[in-house]
């Protein structure tokens, strides 16, 4: 039996509630700010697999992209959820189009935000292995510790790195070289965003030197109902960075799925 993932629910409980998949190393405290932006809107929010209050990672089985969606579903399950606009942002974008090739009947719409739903490259492949090996050591964070300066825009102020810096520490070492395996076995979802009868959001920070414009470009040539979104002054979280900004689109978003 696939275990719950802890969440956190905020707004008018709906028949179709916005998932949102938080980023690695963070935990769903990334939404909190564009969570109050839309106090109306009916928010689902887990926490990964061993981060915030979830189980230990390795509870939950292999590590996988497929398993997280796969205790993405049983929460919903657990919440009597039928139906979702979903999103995800980094490797929860990756999770979110798990989700929908797994369970494209449940899903109205999906927004993919400052991610990837490819398969690695070789270099990545190798970049993520040398984190699990010093996550493994227990020294995660000296791994991911430049992140506070090469996810952020340029723009970032000092208060901003020292939010994200703080969050990079927090991230434990179990979960983290969980997640990162599970990168490392994802499948190429690209074609998920065609699975989508609702509207397929693609937002990035202007920013974020982890996810062009280009590759959103192409992404929205095999979506039906695309809209392409950059979000000025944002790097790679662009929740923590931008959070008025992000909060209109999910928005916007969230009005076209539930009518779609």
């Amino acid at each position: 039996m696939t275990h719950h993932l802890a969440f956190r629910r905020t707004g008018a409980p709906s028949d179709v509630p916005l998932v949102l998949i938080h980023a690695l190393p963070l935990d769903s405290t990334m939404w909190d700010k564009v969570r109050a932006k839309l106090p109306d809107i009916d928010i689902i929010t887990p926490d990964a697999p061993g981060f915030g209050k979830s189980p230990l990672a390795a509870s939950f089985g292999d590590p996988t992209i497929a398993t997280y969606a796969q205790a993405v579903k049983a929460t919903l399950d657990a919440c009597g959820v039928q139906h979702v606009a979903i999103g995800g942002l980094s490797m929860g974008g990756a999770v979110a189009a798990e989700f929908v090739s797994q369970y494209p009947q449940m899903v109205c719409g999906l927004a993919l935000m400052d991610t990837n739903i490819a398969s690695d490259t070789a270099s990545t492949r190798a970049y993520r292995l040398s984190i699990i090996e010093q996550a493994e050591a227990g020294h995660g964070y000296d791994a991911i510790a430049d992140w506070e300066t090469t996810m952020l825009s340029p723009d970032a102020n000092a208060a901003m790195r020292s939010e994200i810096a703080s969050l990079l520490r927090a991230a434990p070492n179990e979960g983290l070289a969980w997640q990162l395996r599970a990168m490392l076995a994802r499948k190429d979802r690209s074609d998920a965003v065609a699975l989508v009868d609702g509207p397929v959001y693609l937002i990035r920070g202007d920013d974020d030197s982890t996810c062009s414009l280009e590759y959103l470009m192409n992404l929205a040539l095999k979506a039906q109902n695309p809209r392409l979104i950059e979000i000025p002054t944002a790097g790679h979280f662009t929740a923590n960075e931008q959070p008025a900004a992000l909060a209109q689109a999910l928005s916007d978003f969230y009005t076209a799925a539930r009518a779609a």
